[in-house]
């Protein structure tokens, strides 16, 4: 199926739901033990689910040619990306081997970094190249001095990694055939980040935050006076991806469409957006000009942290660049933080009181039931290799 046969099959879909009053269902209710949200639970997630499972570290874009370096810190580890003049990304520990200093900060373009605190250089390759005053080094392995590297990979527009060393990594292998098959139909390699990267502090377990991304059950209430004004609530598709996931939802616009044979939707896609989950904690929402990108972190039980990052099309003219700009202080302000993050924060202490025994996920919220069992799925996988 090639980009435009799957936008009119979603569209059509959407339409179907909309005039029917229905959405895509998961098979049964879930109720999840409010033991998911336990001390317990956190530290077993943080080594399984985060240490140990590739994690979305940024997308390509980030580091838009040769020669350029972009800093990530993901809960508590500092990585130093780096594109070599050859156009290879590596993944490394942003901490100088002398005395584990950040060797640097933010993004930029150099041929080799050096260490703020006593000039050790590194070339983009990690190899250290230079020590200061070398003979007070003697009988040290410069060889063996290198940062530390990390697995990455990349592809489909994305950079994975890993935070622990270990074996290589693979993009199809992560995504799956089916994911990698239509993330290459969007090629957003070159979609360059707009501004820093930004964190959201959410007083919440990162799974509560996560699950506010995956339903729009809740659009008519929490967003009664903001996306319900022209997105609809309580229809979605869902498509599930080994792990992954694809939601999308509709525009209030997309009723265009109605009265039009399919041969003539010649840009569905602008009548709804794109929402992907790729496990276990990374939230890709795009359309035809931009991509959001939500790194989901746990801090501890009881809180996380959302870093925000958006990416833009290179060829937008002034005018949509405008407005996708205009938008994004509205979107992470008042929707963002005001209703799905506030309301996440009302979690606490709720889940912990004990007085509740399960959460519910509704036959019409299937996007985070799938998520949940692919973190069970890989917690069980984990204690059975001991």
């Amino acid at each position: 199926m090639d980009r435009e046969a799957l936008e009119r099959s979603l569209a059509r879909r959407l339409l179907d739901h909309i005039e029917q009053r229905t959405t895509d269902l998961a098979d049964e209710v879930m109720e999840l033990s409010t033991d998911v949200y336990s001390r317990e639970y956190h530290d077993r997630e943080v080594e399984v689910l985060f240490r140990d499972q590739p994690l979305v570290l940024c997308l390509s874009g980030a580091l838009p040619g040769p020669e350029t370096y972009r800093t990530v810190d993901l809960l508590g580890t500092p990585i130093l990306l780096t594109r070599d003049a050859g156009g290879k990304v590596r993944a490394l520990a942003n901490a100088c081997r002398h005395r584990g200093v950040r060797v640097v900060d933010g993004a930029g373009t150099a041929k080799r970094l050096t260490c703020p605190f006593h000039a050790w250089t590194y070339e983009l390759s990690g190899e250290l190249t230079h020590v200061p005053t070398e003979d007070a080094f003697t009988g040290m392995c410069k060889e063996d001095k290198g940062l530390v590297e990390l697995p990455v990979a990349e592809g489909y527009g994305l950079i994975i990694g890993r935070l622990r060393p270990g074996p290589p990594l693979d993009v199809d292998d992560y995504l799956g055939p089916g994911l990698t098959d239509e993330l290459a139909m969007f090629d957003f390699a070159d979609w360059a980040p707009h501004g820093e990267p930004h964190v959201h502090p959410v007083q919440a377990n990162w799974k509560v935050t996560l699950d506010t991304f995956r339903e729009n059950y809740h659009f008519k209430v929490l967003h009664r006076r903001t996306l319900a004004t022209y997105a609809h609530g309580g229809v979605l598709t869902f498509d599930a991806f080994g792990p992954h996931l694809r939601n999308c939802s509709a525009l209030k616009s997309i009723k265009a469409l109605r009265d039009l044979p399919e041969e003539r939707w010649d840009d569905a896609a602008q009548h709804f957006s794109y929402q992907y989950a790729l496990f276990p904690n990374t939230s890709l929402t795009f359309d035809s000009r931009h991509i959001e990108l939500w790194q989901i972190l746990p801090v501890d039980e009881t809180t996380s942290e959302v870093v925000h990052t958006s990416y833009f099309r290179p060829d937008l003219s002034e005018e949509e660049l405008a407005k996708a700009v205009e938008m994004a202080p509205w979107i992470c302000e008042t929707v963002v933080d005001g209703e799905d993050f506030w309301v996440a924060g009302r979690t606490e202490p709720g889940v912990r009181t004990g007085l509740l025994d399960t959460v519910v996920f509704g036959r019409n919220e299937p996007a985070p039931q799938h998520l949940h069992r692919g973190f069970a799925a890989a917690l069980a996988a984990a204690a059975e290799r001991g």
